[in-house]
């Protein structure tokens, strides 16, 4: 069936496990990876002939599989005066009877006595680790993976956030100050009908990562640049008007928050 409902009951057995698979990776975005869960497949070293592979929860072919427990795995000896690489994967298989299995492997790589190379992996292989052996000895792990992020942290990365930011001058006014995935909006009126210097000082501004100028939105009565001001890294911005300037000229700022 080329259009086909999943999660719903169509009187027959239907979801297979390739339905699943294309939801999966529709969902996340990529069909291999490691999702951020439990020990994020941490791997620690027992000796050199032992590894221990943490829990966690991945995806090989958009097929998820999860390691509930801290599963140990065997290492080959080293040679001496030989450097290996050896690979540590998820492994996606399927027997002729249609059985699946994701299992963890470890691939032994070739022995060098120069730089170590990479064993070869399969289509069905997730990389995880990377086990540096030289000679008898086992080095440290090199993770191969970066988890992919969780919706809920996404979600709070692009979350809306309002700030209220007061003035010390009521003839400078703070309107609207917003952030979104880090970026900070601010903008409000200026009301300065006499020539001549007028300073504020606005309080309550998230903290910069770097000082920021105010720009203007121009409108048709606008004539000069007739404000200036320098947000500092202390959430504090200093605000010049320099000109006289009509009734709700507005101004505005971007930055990014630190």
């Amino acid at each position: 069936m080329a259009f086909e409902i999943v999660d719903g009951m169509t009187g027959t057995k239907h979801i297979s496990s390739d339905d699943l698979a294309a939801l999966n990776t529709a969902t996340v975005g990529k069909a291999d990876c490691v999702l951020k869960y439990g020990d994020d497949f941490a791997l620690t070293m027992a000796s050199a002939n032992s590894a221990t592979l943490g829990t966690g929860v991945g995806m090989v072919g958009g097929k998820r599989f999860w390691n509930q427990a801290a599963t140990s795995l065997t290492i080959q000896s080293g040679t001496q005066g030989q450097k290996r690489n050896d690979l540590v994967v998820a492994r996606y298989a399927k027997t002729s009877a249609g059985i699946e299995s994701i299992t963890p492997v470890v691939i032994k790589g070739t022995p060098s006595a120069d730089t170590a190379a990479d064993p070869e992996v399969t289509a069905n292989d997730l990389k995880l680790w990377r086990i540096p052996i030289d000679g008898i000895n086992a080095g440290a792990p090199v993770k191969l993976f970066d988890p992919v992020t969780p919706l809920a942290t996404l979600g709070d990365s692009v979350s809306r956030k309002s700030y209220r930011v007061s003035s010390s001058d009521g003839r400078i006014s703070v309107d609207v100050c917003v952030e979104v995935a880090g970026l900070v909006f601010m903008t409000g009126r200026i009301n300065a009908y006499e020539s001549g210097w007028l300073s504020a000082t606005l309080t309550g501004c998230p903290k910069a990562k770097g000082n920021a100028g105010v720009v203007f939105c121009r409108n048709s009565v606008w004539k000069a640049p007739a404000m200036s001001g320098t947000l500092g890294g202390d959430g504090v911005m200093s605000v010049q008007v320099t000109e006289a300037v009509s009734n709700n000229e507005y101004w505005s700022v971007t930055y990014l928050k630190a």
